[in-house]
């Protein structure tokens, strides 16, 4: 090649590199796209993401977008709950009673607290405001004994307290007209289904609320055989120790019972509880105020306990509902009415009859020496008769009977406990204990496998205070096993309020460990 002809060739060669470079260039994204973890190819798979990430954002946006719109149906709901909080909680309180015992073992006099709840109502026919609650929360303690916490925390004690075993309820009197008052409703008129809600101290949380249905009416618990007068609504709105005497409500805000009583293994809420009807309570409550004493109508006869669907049929009725009269003694109000043995009295006063136990608590309620319409089922017809309800003292004296009081039966197994004793409580030694079981365990967190008297509550008073504290179990006191609080309480009531020397066993739980330990009372 000349001389000539190099820059000739040259010129071509930059011209080829010209194009050539224009030609990758324009390829370059294709070429970046294919390339491998550099970094032209980092930036693309970055961008490819993010369309992903936009589209899961937008779908959970939409979601509670979705959510939100659904609540608004629920919210009307929500909304009563917390409006029924609101409106019955400054009429709720917490009570705590000092009492005075002896234990089994001892002449020892103890000193001892029982505590409940109660709800602040007024008088059908009086001004003054009162306090409704159970009868064993309080009795046996004077009135200046006992402490009635008021919502915003001060504390007053009753003026007056009325009691009346038989329905195991008590009024105590305030004496003034300054606090919020709780509206009562009508018992009657609640259905098995319906919300309710219990509000108390369960565990001494005070102005605590839980919330359930009516899961059953009527009932009658051979358990509570201190208590005649037994038609409980049955709720599954948590009991606890501490709900004793206070209020059910229904979604109105108004009272509709007290409660009472628990169906329960260890003692704690297992979703059966049981309330006094407030058109029982309420009449009671009215009766103790304005006579001092609660006066019960009474038709004087006896009833049987068991009506079964068999025995029903035999007498040409649907179903066993009514009350079957066993025997009807001469000169009774009702052998006066013209009742007989084996009629069935299905309306008093033209309220149909569910059972015995409800014919019993219209009965007493009915105003005495006044005629009553009974109807009753006879010959597979109805006949309806007048009977004057007589006082139900004098018919009992007269018959030398007991009336329409169910016969005294075996308990169920001691199943059914108050819910503010389902434990043994040691006062003199300033120790509430409960019965440490599987059950138990649950509900306070523990060890399934703890057993013996599991302790709830020390007063800084106590003896016990530098030693033992809540949720402590104790398993043996000075060598002898201890595997209930029943035997807690008389191993510690032994010695009246001495209990110097005193040696446990007891178990506690450090993070999630039991530490079994030998403690001395000093």
């Amino acid at each position: 090649m000349t001389r000539r002809s190099t820059p000739l060739v040259l010129l071509l060669t930059l011209v080829c590199g010209i194009l050539a470079g224009l030609l990758l260039g324009r390829g370059g994204p294709t070429l970046s796209a294919q390339g491998g973890a550099g970094g032209p190819a980092a930036v693309a798979h970055s961008v490819a993401v993010r369309p992903a990430e936009t589209l899961r954002g937008a779908s959970e946006n939409a979601l509670y977008e979705q959510l939100a719109r659904q609540y608004l149906q629920f919210e009307q709901v929500n909304r009563t709950f917390e409006l029924v909080a609101r409106v019955v909680s400054p009429a709720v309180v917490h009570i705590v009673a000092e009492k005075v015992g002896r234990t089994d073992e001892s002449t020892k006099v103890r000193h001892y607290e029982e505590t409940g709840s109660g709800a602040i109502v007024r008088g059908d026919h009086q001004r003054s405001l009162y306090v409704l609650t159970n009868n064993h929360v309080v009795e046996g303690a004077l009135p200046a004994r006992i402490s009635i916490f008021l919502q915003d925390g001060r504390s007053i004690h009753p003026e007056q307290v009325w009691l009346d075993a038989k329905a195991d309820i008590a009024v105590l009197k305030l004496g003034r007209e300054d606090l919020p008052a709780a509206r009562l409703g009508n018992s009657e008129e609640t259905r098995v289904g319906e919300w309710v809600m219990a509000l108390g101290s369960p565990f001494g949380l005070m102005h605590s609320v839980s919330q359930g249905i009516i899961s059953a009416r009527g009932r009658h618990m051979d358990e509570l055989q201190d208590v005649e007068n037994q038609d409980f609504l049955q709720t599954d709105a948590a009991i606890n120790p501490g709900n004793s005497g206070g209020p059910l409500v229904n979604m109105k805000g108004e009272v509709i019972g007290i409660n009472n009583s628990i169906a329960s293994n260890g003692g704690g809420n297992e979703g059966v509880g049981f309330s006094i009807p407030i058109n029982l309570a309420r009449w009671i409550m009215d009766q103790l105020v304005s006579q001092g004493r609660v006066n019960r109508g009474a038709l004087g006869i006896n009833l049987r306990p068991e009506f079964r669907p068999e025995d029903a049929a035999s007498l040409g009725l649907e179903r066993p509902h009514g009350a079957w009269v066993k025997e009807v003694p001469a000169g009774s109000p009702a052998s006066r009415g013209g009742l007989l043995a084996d009629d069935v009295i299905v309306k008093f006063q033209g309220v149909e009859v569910h059972d015995l136990n409800h014919l019993i608590n219209m009965v007493s309620m009915a105003p005495i020496g006044q005629p009553a319409e009974v109807v009753v089922w006879r010959g597979r017809a109805s006949v309806v008769l007048t009977v004057t309800v007589g006082d139900r003292e004098r018919t009992v004296a007269q018959a030398g009977q007991t009336g329409e009081k169910l016969p005294a039966q075996a308990p169920r197994n001691g199943l059914l406990r108050r819910p503010d004793r389902p434990m043994a409580s040691s006062n003199a030694a300033g120790v509430e204990f409960q019965t440490m079981d599987e059950q138990a365990a649950k509900q306070l967190g523990l060890p399934a496998n703890l057993r013996g008297a599991v302790i709830l509550k020390v007063t800084p008073e106590s003896p016990l205070a530098s030693v033992l504290k809540p949720l402590d179990v104790v398993y043996s006191v000075n060598g002898r096993g201890v595997t209930t609080a029943e035997e807690a309480l008389k191993a510690f009531g032994v010695k009246g309020e001495s209990l110097a020397g005193f040696q446990m066993g007891v178990d506690r739980v450090n993070k999630g460990a039991i530490e079994r330990r030998s403690v001395r009372v000093p």
